[in-house]
C-alpha cells in the first residue's frame, strides 16, 4: 500500500515533467521557461538571461464570476522570449518591492508598453478547474497595459541593469 507522501511525490514529479515538456513542445531551450515556472510556483513576474537568451514572464489576472457570486481568478502568464521595447506611453508612480530590497521603492513605470519578441507563449491557469493550458501567441508585436506593463518594465530593468532603483519609503512624509 502506498503512503500519501509517495502519492504526493508522484504528483509533483508528473507536474515537473509536464512543465519541462513545454520546452520541447514549443521548440525552445528549457531554460527559456524558467520565468514561467517561477510565476506558476511563486506568483508574479520573473526574468532570466544567459548568453544568447533573454526571457520574461508577465502575468495578467482576470476574475471571472458565475451566477451566485462564485468565481475564479484566471492568470495568463506570458512567456516573452528576447523581448525588445518598441514604445512606452504614460508615467505611473508606484511602490514596488523586489527581491532582497528591505522595503518598497517609489518607481515610475509606463502605463502602456509595445514590444517585439522572438517568440511568445501564453500559459493560462484556471484555479476553478485546476487546469493549465498553453498556446503560442501569434506574431511578434505585443502591447501590455496597466499592471502587465508595469511588471514588464520592472523585469526589463532587471535584464538591463540588474537592480531596481527608486526613492525609499522613508523619504515620504506623513501629512
Amino acid at each position: 500500500m502506498e503512503r500519501d507522501d509517495d502519492n504526493e511525490t508522484l504528483r509533483v514529479l508528473a507536474f515537473l515533467g509536464a512543465e519541462w515538456k513545454l520546452a520541447e513542445r514549443f521548440a525552445l531551450p528549457a531554460e527559456a521557461f524558467l520565468p514561467v515556472f517561477f510565476s506558476l510556483r511563486f506568483g508574479g513576474a520573473w526574468s532570466y538571461a544567459v548568453e544568447g537568451l533573454r526571457a520574461v514572464s508577465v502575468v495578467k489576472k482576470t476574475t471571472v464570476y458565475e451566477d451566485g457570486g462564485r468565481g475564479a481568478t484566471i492568470e495568463e502568464i506570458y512567456l516573452l522570449v528576447d523581448p525588445e521595447i518598441l514604445n512606452e506611453e504614460g508615467a505611473v508612480a508606484r511602490l514596488e518591492k523586489c527581491g532582497e530590497e528591505p522595503e518598497r521603492l517609489l518607481v515610475v513605470r509606463p502605463s502602456r508598453v509595445r514590444l517585439r519578441v522572438r517568440r511568445a507563449v501564453r500559459v493560462r491557469v484556471d484555479p476553478g478547474r485546476c487546469e493549465v493550458s498553453t498556446e503560442e501567441v501569434p506574431g511578434d508585436d505585443l502591447t501590455f497595459e496597466g499592471s502587465a506593463a508595469f511588471t514588464f518594465a520592472h523585469e526589463m530593468e532587471h535584464l538591463d541593469a540588474r537592480t531596481i532603483s527608486g526613492k525609499r519609503l522613508w523619504e515620504f512624509r506623513f501629512v
